[in-house]
């Protein structure tokens, strides 16, 4: 049997997202072997908390459309949709589509917004692969990262920076 293409796990992975709920990856990310490589391909990490910013960094820069809304709303990478029950999510993304019947969306147009979804990701592994990245890189991943925190989330990095240091037997601002 012929190994199947990244496109084509990555389609599979994300019916489980979709199916499981987007607040539970960290609770089945072993079920998620292709997001995970595409993790660990672009961040070095394959955890499900990258595993999640992979997504929701490719939802931003790359989805649009119908299909794109449609995404958003399965995955729960619309704002305020993260913690939804993923079969109240199928019927948003249906209603927000015009679709009388979940069923017909779900048949069709939600296989083939996975498809294009998967498709996205892919080529962002492949445009990140072979783009050569300045040596600062990270460090403006980084900065940018923290530019985006709400102020409970900006506490909570101070807090875990500041374990981190006292763990490893430093002062916060020692050199």
């Amino acid at each position: 049997m012929p190994e199947s293409s990244l496109r084509d796990r990555l389609v599979v992975d994300l019916k489980v997202v979709r199916r499981r709920g987007l607040h539970r990856l960290v609770d089945y990310i072993d079920d998620v072997p292709a997001l995970r490589e595409v993790a660990m391909q672009t961040t070095g990490t394959d955890n499900a908390e990258h595993v999640e910013n992979l997504l929701r960094s490719v939802y931003k820069m790359r989805s649009e459309g119908a299909q794109g809304t449609a995404i958003g709303i399965l995955l729960g990478l619309e704002q305020g949709r993260r913690g939804a029950n993923p079969t109240v999510l199928r019927e948003a993304a249906a209603k927000r589509l015009g679709y009388h019947s979940v069923d017909t969306f779900r048949k069709q147009p939600e296989a083939n917004a996975l498809l294009t979804f998967a498709s996205l990701i892919e080529t962002y592994s492949l445009e990140y692969q072979n783009s050569s990245q300045p040596d600062d890189y990270k460090i403006n991943v980084a900065l940018n990262a923290i530019k985006e925190l709400t102020l409970t989330e900006y506490a909570e990095l101070i807090r875990r920076l500041q374990a981190w240091f006292k763990e490893n037997g430093r002062g916060f601002y020692d050199t």
